[in-house]
């Protein structure tokens, strides 16, 4: 059996009824948007209120224009700001685990010096958060495996990895998922599990969408077994999706 969390898609009072029907842990994106941080406390609060108390918690940090590797010194830095003001709120409110988005866009910089530029920011991040809370890297625009490889292997940290975005990887590069699930491996430690048509990121439930998904869930079972999966569809869509993966028996 996976472990199983649902992404709240900053709609947490729709989703949290579907947690504890099924027993799953939750995805909180309620902190998503960089405009909105004087509502810290306000929305950490709400969280607290309804979240159940032994719910399992990861969490997704802002992402807008954010991009870690910049050679622009000053975008480095207001992405540090974020990462800090996401590590803090999820530590605050019990999660295991952070998604960002490093922000690397291909054939924009030398992807050599990226990386470089990339590592300098996780190790200095990472001394300064020395607690156990897990960050994991979400793949979005790059077409290939070689900028998380590179950072992940650079870092040698075990508290940070790769958060494969399934959906991401079928829309936006040409190469098989499965094929970003194998040269990843062990890498991937957290995935967002959603369907497309191979053209846009359109969060679709899992019985749509053109991606081969049985065989992409049976690579990430075998490659990267003790990944957590965080089923990111559209809420209309959840239901039936999370009943989906029960009859593949990937869930009870």
């Amino acid at each position: 059996m996976k472990t199983l969390v649902l992404c709240d898609n900053a709609e947490p009072e729709k989703v949290i009824p579907l947690c504890k029907k099924y027993h799953l842990g939750i995805e909180i994106q309620g902190f998503y948007n960089p405009n909105e941080t004087e509502n810290r406390d306000k929305l950490i609060s709400l969280y607290k209120s309804i979240l159940p108390l032994d719910i399992l918690k990861y969490f997704h940090a802002p992402f807008w224009d954010l991009c870690l590797g910049s050679a622009n010194k000053k975008i480095a830095e207001i992405t540090r700001y974020y990462f800090d003001y996401a590590y803090e709120t999820a530590r605050e409110l019990g999660c295991a685990g952070v998604t960002v988005h490093h922000g690397f866009v291909p054939n924009t910089s030398y992807p050599e010096n990226w990386i470089k530029r990339a590592v300098v920011f996780w190790d200095d991040f990472l001394k300064a958060h020395p607690g156990g809370i897990e960050m994991y890297m979400e793949n979005q625009c790059e077409l290939d495996t070689k900028t998380l490889i590179g950072i992940v292997d650079a870092c040698r940290d075990s508290r940070l990895s790769v958060n494969l975005d399934i959906g991401h990887a079928h829309c936006n590069s040409g190469l098989p998922v499965t094929d970003w699930i194998k040269q990843l491996g062990s890498r991937i430690r957290y995935t967002h599990i959603h369907q497309n048509n191979g053209i846009s990121d359109e969060h679709l439930g899992l019985r749509y969408g053109n991606m081969p998904l049985r065989d992409v869930l049976e690579t990430l079972d075998e490659y990267a077994p003790e990944a957590v999966w965080a089923l990111e569809c559209d809420i209309d869509h959840m239901e039936e999706s999370i009943m989906l993966l029960s009859e593949w028996r990937y869930v009870r």
